[in-house]
């Protein structure tokens, strides 16, 4: 018998999220599942550390994800515009050109996801206490994505690792319609694809790294199999 793995498991569920890995200036997309850098963010809120802190690229670097998408949610895009006197760019300086800047802000609307964190013993502890009792607010995203639900669902020891537990997690409630559910996972999947997401820490600023993800999908009658 194969020896199994404790794994957190996270349940992202909301009327919105948004997971921006490749926005550009104004337009600010979503990616289809949530981002690594996104995950250790909502982590690292709960556990109230600043983004300068050395142990957040420590947390990124001790954790190893599997994102489920049980209910993949609707695109959604919410028109904005921003004006000031003066206007000033994300890194604080000051805009030349004070003219109103109209912003496209993409979210998935009522997704749940279901995230798989493998990590030692030392991070596990901290990652669930944080996500029971969060020091600062939690969200999906972006902050003005709250969350439906608690964020933590359970520590489970029942899988061998995040592939099985990708493929046997009960789903969530009002599960997409279709004979599949979608995934991506850090760890590589048999007969899965990959492709690079720019969702990796790298450092205290918003500079972030490649990382390879396995993409693929499962039947769902192998997914709630016991």
């Amino acid at each position: 018998m194969a020896e199994k793995t404790p794994l957190i498991a996270l349940r992202l569920e909301g009327a919105l999220q948004s997971w921006g890995d490749h926005s550009k200036w104004d337009e600010r997309d979503s990616g289809s599942f949530p981002s690594k850098s996104g995950v250790v963010g909502l982590i690292a809120c709960a556990m109230g550390l600043e983004r300068g802190s050395e142990e957040l690229l420590a947390l990124a670097d001790a954790i190893h994800l599997a994102v489920r998408a049980d209910r993949p949610g609707m695109r959604a895009m919410d028109f904005q515009t921003v004006k000031g006197n003066p206007l000033r760019t994300a890194e604080g300086q000051r805009k030349l050109d004070a003219s109103t800047v109209v912003s496209n802000r993409w979210y998935l609307e009522d997704a749940s996801f279901l995230v798989l964190i493998d990590t030692d013993e030392f991070w596990r502890g901290r990652i669930v206490d944080a996500l029971k009792q969060p020091k600062w607010p939690v969200y999906l995203g972006r902050k003005s994505c709250v969350p439906s639900r608690p964020v933590f669902e359970c520590v489970t020891e029942e899988y061998s690792g995040l592939t099985e537990a990708l493929e046997r997690f009960p789903l969530c409630e009002r599960c997409a319609d279709g004979e599949y559910v979608n995934y991506e996972s850090e760890v590589p999947v048999h007969g899965a694809s990959n492709y690079t997401r720019t969702d990796a820490l790298t450092g205290a600023g918003r500079d972030f790294s490649k990382r390879v993800v396995y993409t693929g999908a499962l039947r769902k009658e192998a997914v709630t199999c016991t």
